[in-house]
């Protein structure tokens, strides 16, 4: 693997930054009338808790999004200065509100979502994004699939004339997980879930080695599946790893969890570190979010990371 160490700490996150609003009832009706409960305003989006994770972990980093002229995209906005993640790219719609996602769940019962991203098409490749990239030294895109594919194509286009930039995509989710499939031999480092990986490939998927082949043939040249408590495959070149996920003593919330493993294992990445080593980060990341109702766990540094213990 080659040594990053120097290389790509300054980091662009591309694509969402939105507020989760999750109400959640420990009791059950079948016919999901009113019910007591709780309801929570939490910020979320996968450029937002990258581009946090990242800080926390010692990156550089910044957004490039949209959110709406209202309270939410402020209180956004105030969120990702707080944590001192750069904002010059955050851009505000007078015509669309920002990104939110309705998240219902009750006692025994799985939990649904309703969401609103329309904000994100107004996302950009133009000529302030360019300069910006230039000014900044910007040498890594971490990219969700919620822009325009008009927009995913400008950035793939710089990664076509400068190949020393580092991009990670994320799938994001199932129904647009094979969004940025023409792009796959690409991107330096692919995420996605085992219900994405399954969209992508059209079947059932399993931490095997065919899955993993069948992955590589679409063009994927490295890349993370994680596969919930069958833990996490992972693909560099021609090596595969196969790892348990670290076991929590209790999930307070499971959103953000994916992109809190993602931001580890990119950070070791980009770092030089062993593939182990990495793998180890993004797992520690992971099961840290999944003891916290909000996305981002405010525990994560790399000398916590450094001094965390392996564990199964």
């Amino acid at each position: 693997m080659p040594n990053h160490q120097e290389l790509h700490r300054k980091i662009l996150c591309v694509g969402n930054v939105s507020v989760d609003i999750k109400a959640y009832s420990p009791e059950s009706d079948e016919n999901e009338a009113y019910r007591d409960g709780s309801i929570e305003l939490v910020p979320g989006g996968v450029a937002r808790g990258m581009a946090i994770n990242l800080k926390h972990l010692g990156m550089d980093t910044a957004v490039l999004s949209v959110v709406g002229n209202d309270i939410f995209g402020e209180f956004l906005r105030r969120g990702l200065e707080a944590e001192q993640v750069g904002t010059e790219l955050l851009r505000v719609s007078n015509e669309r509100k920002t990104a939110l996602f309705s998240v219902m769940a009750s006692a025994r019962k799985s939990a649904s979502c309703i969401y609103c991203t329309n904000v994100l098409r107004e996302i950009t490749c133009d000529d302030q994004v360019l300069n910006y990239i230039n000014r900044e030294h910007i040498t890594t895109f971490v990219m969700d699939s919620n822009p325009r594919e008009e927009t995913l194509a400008a950035f793939y286009e710089l990664k076509k004339k400068n190949p020393d930039i580092f991009v990670f995509q994320n799938a994001t989710a199932p129904d647009i997980a094979a969004k940025t499939l023409q792009w796959a031999p690409l991107m330096d480092l692919f995420g996605c879930n085992e219900f994405e990986a399954a969209a992508i490939l059209g079947g059932e998927v399993a931490p095997d080695l065919k899955t993993a082949d069948a992955f590589q043939q679409l063009g994927f040249k490295n890349f993370i599946i994680t596969f919930g408590e069958r833990g996490v495959m992972v693909r560099i070149g021609q090596e595969t790893w196969n790892e348990p996920p670290y076991v929590s003593p209790q999930i307070v919330d499971t959103i953000g969890a994916g992109d809190a493993l993602a931001s580890g294992f990119l950070m070791g990445f980009l770092s030089g570190k062993p593939v182990k080593r990495c793998i180890h980060y993004g797992l520690a990341c992971a099961k840290e979010t999944l003891l916290t109702r909000q996305t981002v766990s405010g525990l994560l540094s790399p000398g916590f990371l450094e001094n965390y213990p392996e564990s199964t």
